[in-house]
């Protein structure tokens, strides 16, 4: 009996080697030959990252409307199809896109990029909003460009070329990260959830005690001190604003945007998903600009 288990296991690692060997040769034949296929799981890292490959790929996104979150995805068949037959699938990672995550280590073809664990070198647990850094979206596409230029070394000159251009679009949204910074003078502001917390360190802002809005964000009511905390602190005014997600309500948000209304404390309205129709940079722009006039009109 013994006998026949070691020939039966010896049989299982012949083929799953093969099988492994034949996905990378696979992998191999699609980079040199053919057009390299990128799957991304929000449109914002497939826009990078068709940037980046340029003529030579095709990166496409799995969600492209702003009413599906990223966090609650299923994919369908047609998906985890889709993404067993790509050369890279670009994930967010840290447990924010985990399905991507799964579908790519079950294909033998498909190498899988998670932006927070093998870009940035974060931990789970970290804040997975990470696009909200632009340090993130350089990072990400240097990154792309230097895998891509590994697998296709004849056009490295392209892809470094593209990164460089894509890091240049982002010109925009730096340049007001900055301007910003200048005169935030490190106040306190509040956010109903966590989503544009990077973008505030950026711009110099301090984020107060995250306990309601990490509350808010895992579904949950924040405790009676959170919630009595961020109340104070709006009423007593000593919050410059209030980032608001506006894709997410419940009652208790309502009221404490109502509160912020009725104290004429700021609210900046943001949004999780990239609006239909809009681009990384505008969308960035869009956010960014409110807080600029926040800041102009405290002068």
């Amino acid at each position: 009996m013994k006998k026949i288990i070691a020939i039966m296991a010896i049989v299982v690692i012949i083929i799953v080697g093969f099988a492994t060997i034949k996905g990378q040769n696979t992998s191999t034949k699609h980079a040199k030959n053919g057009k390299i296929t990128i799957v991304a799981s929000t449109d914002f890292y497939a826009e990078l990252a068709q940037t980046v490959v340029g003529n030579h790929g095709k990166a496409t996104a799995i969600i492209t409307k702003d009413n599906i979150s990223p966090e609650d995805y299923e994919p369908t068949t047609a998906v985890a199809k889709k993404v067993s037959g790509t050369d890279i699938a670009l994930a967010n990672g840290l447990g924010y896109d985990t399905w991507l995550n799964k579908l790519a280590k079950s294909s033998k073809q498909t190498q899988l990029i998670r932006i927070g664990e093998d870009v940035l070198n974060e931990k789970s647990g970290t804040n997975p909003h990470l696009w909200n850094n632009p340090d993130t979206m350089i990072k990400t596409a240097n990154y792309l460009a230097d895998d891509l230029s590994k697998k296709d070394p004849d056009h490295k000159s392209e892809y470094q070329a593209n990164a460089k251009k894509y890091i240049s679009s982002l010109k925009p949204v730096t340049s007001m990260v900055n301007e910003l910074k200048e005169n935030s003078k490190g106040q306190s502001v509040a956010q109903t959830e966590p989503v544009f917390e990077y973008m505030l360190t950026a711009m110099g802002y301090k984020v107060m005690d995250n306990d309601f809005s990490e509350a808010i964000e895992e579904g949950n009511d924040p405790s009676p001190a959170a919630l009595s905390s961020l109340k104070s602190a709006i009423t007593d005014h000593k919050i410059a604003f209030i980032v608001n997600n506006k894709q997410t309500t419940s009652s208790t948000v309502s009221n404490i945007i109502n509160l912020a209304k009725d104290n004429n404390i700021p609210i900046v309205n943001v949004t999780e998903t990239i609006p239909n129709g809009e681009h990384y940079v505008s969308w960035k722009l869009d956010e960014l600009k409110q807080v600029q006039n926040i800041a102009q009109s405290q002068k």
